[in-house]
């Protein structure tokens, strides 16, 4: 590993190091900043002998979240630059004009532009909560997500696609369903694969008819419960479930594509509201001045 990435080659050894003490090499790859769900897949893939074939898919969607990253601040470049010549403005109003109207009354303009300043830091507040929930991908971060305005229907086909792609791998290698449950709950505890697994198990165990399960699940796609009616074997069954995993992962970089090229129309309709309000803060102290001529 030193060999084939010599930028990280001390935390290769050090990574090496902890391993032949006896750690294990999912708390490593956890401390590593890897999420418990990415963890949890590379673990099973380990364990079924998918390991190549898992890193293709992680090394997809690292791919596809830097290219939508990209295009995004792409997206957010102009309108940063608008924003910064917007501030300026703001600043040279309230020190230069403003100050010519201290004594008039007028404060319209003035609660314009506080409230305007206080939805860019609230939206400035949930933005940052969104990343830091999609850092953690545990099962309760993904559900606060799906609750999300705009990103919640992408963030339910973004764990929809890893989970269905789990389940495809789980079927390959003869796993039944309460085998599957039973294998999921004893992995990486919090993850989506742990939490799911868990669940579904308990509820299977009650006696719960599956496809009401699956409808109530949010993080299963009911697709998924056409795939079980069929009565296929379980190779097949596999395969049915990878084809629908390349289906929802075209989906989900279509809605994350839409997504990107949306956030710069926000943006300049934000700036315009924010232009508009630095107007009114300039007018209004001078409408009233005039009305008391």
């Amino acid at each position: 590993m030193p060999v084939l990435w010599p930028k990280k080659k001390e935390l290769m050894q050090k990574l090496v190091k902890r391993m032949k003490e006896g750690n294990s090499f999912s708390v490593e790859l956890i401390q590593l900043g890897f999420s418990k769900t990415t963890v949890t897949q590379v673990n099973l893939a380990l364990q079924q002998g998918n390991l190549i074939e898992c890193l293709n898919q992680l090394a997809i969607l690292s791919r596809l979240k830097q290219e939508q990253v990209k295009k995004l601040r792409a997206e957010l470049s102009y309108p940063f630059v608008l924003a910064i010549m917007m501030v300026i403005l703001l600043v040279f109003m309230q020190s230069f004009i403003s100050t010519q109207f201290n004594d008039r009354s007028e404060y319209s303009g003035d609660l314009i532009m506080l409230g305007l300043i206080g939805a860019v830091l609230a939206g400035i507040y949930f933005l940052a909560r969104i990343i830091v929930l999609l850092n953690k991908q545990d099962y309760d971060s993904m559900q606060k997500l799906t609750k999300y305005p705009i990103i919640g229907p992408v963030i339910s086909l973004y764990v929809n696609y890893l989970l269905v792609y789990d389940i495809g791998m789980l079927l390959a290698s003869g796993f039944s369903l309460q085998k599957m449950c039973e294998y999921a709950s004893k992995q990486e505890k919090g993850s989506l694969q742990q939490a799911l697994g868990q669940k579904i198990g308990h509820e299977l165990a009650e006696g719960r008819n599956l496809e009401k399960i699956i409808e109530q699940e949010i993080f299963l796609p009911n697709s998924l419960l056409i795939l079980l009616k069929t009565g296929s074997e379980r190779k097949n069954l596999s395969q049915s479930c990878l084809m629908l995993g390349r289906s929802l992962f075209i989906d989900l970089t279509q809605k994350i594509e839409k997504l990107v090229v949306n956030v710069q129309p926000f943006c300049f309709i934000l700036i315009g509201l924010c232009v508009i309000g630095m107007y009114l803060k300039l007018l209004m102290p001078m409408y009233s001045m005039m009305q008391g001529l």
